[in-house]
């Protein structure tokens, strides 16, 4: 556990009702239209997870189901508020997180709004070991736990599972504008396989939302204002029409600038417009049976720039002159990390819209049994125009990409009554889960005026001629399709040993099916096979079963201490490569098989000194199997298998109150990650294999993977006042964020180094005496850092002449991290 928080609220649903009733309602609950959102065997499929789950509704007359409301739920919830931690239901039930025998890191909304945490990017400032980052498509979003993660514009499953409200949610680059009404946020650390819906490798983040409240109404309202030009409103209404019906809406916009300027046309790029909002209901539709249903939508719309700026420090004297000539950039600009350039851009345009519907049926009967049902359905539409992608102010490539996302998931989950089964001693939670997806990628390239002459101006300079003469708008076209379905049956029990010591195990089977093709037509042959893009046309075919398992040994030393030993599989399908290449790959080389994860954790959960030291420690070793790697080559992205990778080390986090009105809150993590076997990795940018040059593969057994930082801490210390002036407060909180240096590029090239990062900020928040208003402001980055966070080799490079072959350097450029911003917030409750 890192923070405070506040515990849940939950609602107590004492009776049955009649099961055939219960499963009408769910049945009546949603159009036909909704329940048939993908066609086919997958559609037939899933009709028959609803039927199936309606049927168990419907006939188990002798089952009794417990809420999250039991009166052994709610003492967790009371003393969670007494102690100052968060509730989460990371095991499917409610509990105390300082309950919870796993690395997770728990985050309150309440907490998050006073960190200044107000997207899900921001969460790495909070979690050791957890990291984000971009690349030149929107869609190109990481998440990263213990140096692990993957693309959202690739076809390939995430090793951090995003979930909101529990529905799992296939591509990361949907989650950026959900940040809307948090309740809580869990990350877990380590594989995911036993309880969650959709298996992982290493870790999740499940996000939370507040839902409706029987309680009253209530309204909330805030404004901010920035550097930038960045400027944001938000409203939150709940609406509790009686004790069974309360309905909540929350809505947000916000607009920025963007803060890269182009000083040869004196513009700026990053502006964005985003929009979200978010309908919520909950019905209490009998004494045991009670339904919430959200529908949610988000925009976003601007020029979707992602700047990067060569790295003046990858490259000699020489190797600048040469590509400040044949670039016309001036020498006086190439001096990166700066977020001046000069580029072409070429009308850059981003939409990215997304629509999400979940249903969340909790049923209880006497003795304490809970049977819920989770349906989730998810529509994502991203479709970008980057500008010039060779970064230069030449007129040469343009791209258009389009990604589109259409899921589905369905979960019914048994949850056993807390510590009642065999004398208090048994406890359990079974799923079945089933989730499909439909994912189309396609990718664009136009040819620009001056493309034809600066690829063949030395080398073929009877083709410039011909080359211009073939079309120039869609000159290569990439369409890729991918249908993918997943069934998996679940089981996790804990048992009572002693009143002290707990044995947990754990076991679920997974299958998954993908089907697809890749066609990449070519309609001007100067671009095309060994150039740009090769012609190609595959059928894509996939399939694997796999068992997960966990059994985990925990241990109350005390009412405050715990500690816990783990051990825990994890598995993430296989797939296929959706990019196009200069070489044609085929079916075969296009497919990548399945990643596997093992686990070993041993952990301490502990508070001290009357709970003013709250500590929270792991130890860990997880071994990757045929990890999938993604990788840059010049011209396009690789997903491959790439050996094993052993990570292991160590975390902690904690809250120190030395004295009143003070908080430290800390966490350190320390990771070492390896290759234990990757004999067939990239070789550096600038090799090309001939005679007097290095290879084009190379052997990286026992080297460190990319993105694994050894230091990564963070800090926070917060001041609270008493209350003055009539009953005003005031906090005051200061952060720091360190990360060390880090690989960025998976060839270990030492020129693709970033980190050692130092990032401070600050926040000052003044309430009013009725705690109705509130006045804040913030600054982020204060001295004004300018980092890469992920490096690759310019593209073209060795036609800008920048390749030393003899050693393998050539010129990388970087994404930035964000430069200083400040502004102030003001918010209102009713």
């Amino acid at each position: 556990m890192k923070s405070a928080g506040q515990a849940h609220s939950l609602a107590s649903r004492p009776k049955a009702p009649p099961m055939l009733r219960a499963a009408l309602l769910w049945g009546n609950a949603l159009p036909s239209s909704i329940l048939r959102p993908v066609p086919g065997a997958r559609g037939r499929a899933s009709r028959k997870l609803a039927l199936l789950s309606m049927t168990v509704l419907a006939g188990a007359p002798g089952l009794a189901f417990a809420a999250d409301a039991t009166s052994t739920a709610q003492a967790d919830v009371s003393a969670a508020a007494t102690s100052d931690v968060v509730v989460v239901t990371a095991q499917k039930r409610a509990e105390n997180v300082q309950d919870v025998p796993l690395s997770i890191v728990a985050v309150s909304g309440a907490q998050m709004q006073a960190k200044g945490v107000t997207n899900v990017t921001d969460l790495q400032k909070l979690a050791p070991n957890l990291s984000f980052s971009t690349t030149a498509q929107s869609a190109g979003v990481y998440f990263r736990i213990r140096g692990i993660g993957a693309g959202s514009n690739a076809a390939i499953d995430p090793s951090v599972a995003p979930y909101i409200d529990g529905v799992y949610i296939p591509r990361p680059g949907a989650m950026l504008s959900s940040f809307l009404d948090v309740d809580h946020v869990e990350v877990l650390r380590g594989p995911q396989g036993t309880l969650f819906g959709r298996n992982a490798t290493v870790g999740a983040i499940s996000i939370t939302t507040v839902a409706p409240s029987f309680a009253g109404d209530s309204a909330e309202v805030s404004a901010e204002g920035g550097n930038y030009g960045t400027y944001k409103f938000e409203g939150i209404g709940n609406l509790a029409v009686n004790d069974k019906f309360a309905a909540r809406v929350a809505a947000f916009g916000q607009h920025t600038d963007g803060y890269y300027d182009d000083t040869a046309n004196g513009q700026t790029y990053g502006r964005a417009d985003t929009y979200g909002v978010r309908g919520s209901l909950r019905a209490r539709l009998t004494d045991d049976l009670e339904w919430t249903g959200r529908v949610d939508y988000a925009s976003t719309t601007g020029d979707g720039i992602n700047l990067s700026q060569p790295d003046a420090a990858t490259a000699t004297a020489a190797q600048l002159a040469h590509f400040s000539a044949r670039s016309t950039i001036p020498l006086s600009m190439l001096n990166g990390p700066s977020f001046d350039t000069i580029q072409r851009f070429d009308n850059p345009t981003l939409t990215d819209h997304q629509t999400g519907l979940t249903s969340d049926l909790k049923w209880d009967v006497a003795n304490g049994y809970e049977l819920r049902l989770i349906d989730g359905f998810h529509w994502w539409r991203d479709a970008q125009t980057d500008g010039d992608v060779v970064f230069t102010p030449l007129d040469l490539l343009n791209r258009h990409g389009s990604f589109t996302s259409d899921s589905q998931s369905h979960e019914l989950q048994l949850i056993s009554p807390k510590d009642k089964l065999l004398d208090g001693h048994l406890q359990y939670v079974a799923g079945l889960y089933y989730f499909s997806e439909s994912y189309g990628t396609t990718e664009v390239f136009d040819v620009g005026s001056q493309l034809c002459s600066f690829v063949y101006g030395v080398l073929k300079p009877a083709f410039i001629g011909r080359c211009q003469a073939a079309p120039a708008i869609g000159a290569t076209n990439g369409v890729f399709h991918q249908d993918a379905t997943s069934y998996a049956a679940y089981a996790q029990a804990d048992y009572k040993l002693t009143e002290a010591l707990t044995l947990t195990l754990g076991g679920r089977y997974t299958h998954d099916s993908k089907s697809g093709s890749f066609v990449q037509t070519v309609a001007n042959p100067f671009v095309g096979a060994g150039v740009l893009r090769a012609p190609e046309k595959d059928a894509l075919s996939f399939s694997d079963s796999r068992p997960n398992w966990r059994v985990n040994l925990s241990w109350k030393i005390n009412p405050d201490v715990m500690t816990f030993v783990s051990y825990s599989t994890g598995y993430k399908s296989g797939g296929f490569n959706n990019g196009g290449g200069a070489v044609a790959l085929g079916s075969g080389n296009r497919t990548f098989q399945s990643e596997t994860s093992d686990d070993v954790e041993l952990g301490m959960k502990s508070t001290f000194f009357e709970r003013r030291l709250l500590i929270d420690a792991d130890l860990y070793q997880t071994n990757l199997m045929n990890f999938q790697d993604r990788s840059f080559n010049g011209l396009t992205f690789i997903v491959r298998n790439a050996g094993d990778v052993r990570a292991r080390g160590a975390e902690v986090e904690g809250v120190l109150k030395p004295i009143d009105h003070v908080s430290i809150d800390f966490g350190v993590a320390y990771l070492d990650s390896i290759f234990t076997a990757n004999h067939a990795a990239p070789g550096l940018p600038g090799c090309t294999g001939l005679p007097g040059s290095c290879p084009l593969v190379q052997d990286l057994t026992g080297r460190t993977t990319t993105f694994a930082p050894k230091w990564t801490t963070d800090l926070g210390l917060e001041y609270a006042t008493a209350p003055f002036a009539g009953g005003w407060t005031a906090q005051l909180r200061g952060s720091l964020n360190y990360t060390s240096r880090y690989f960025t590029t998976n060839d270990d090239n030492p020129q693709s180094l970033a980190g050692d990062v130092t990032l401070i900020g600050a926040r000052a928040t003044l309430t009013s005496p009725d705690q109705r208003w509130s006045v804040a402001l913030y600054g982020d980055n204060l001295t004004n850092q300018h980092y890469f966070t992920i490096k690759f080799p310019q593209t073209l490079d060795s036609l800008f002449g920048v390749r030393v072959p003899a050693t393998g350097a050539t010129l990388l450029r970087g994404f930035m991290g964000a430069p200083i911003t400040f502004g102030g917030r003001i918010a209102a409750k009713f």
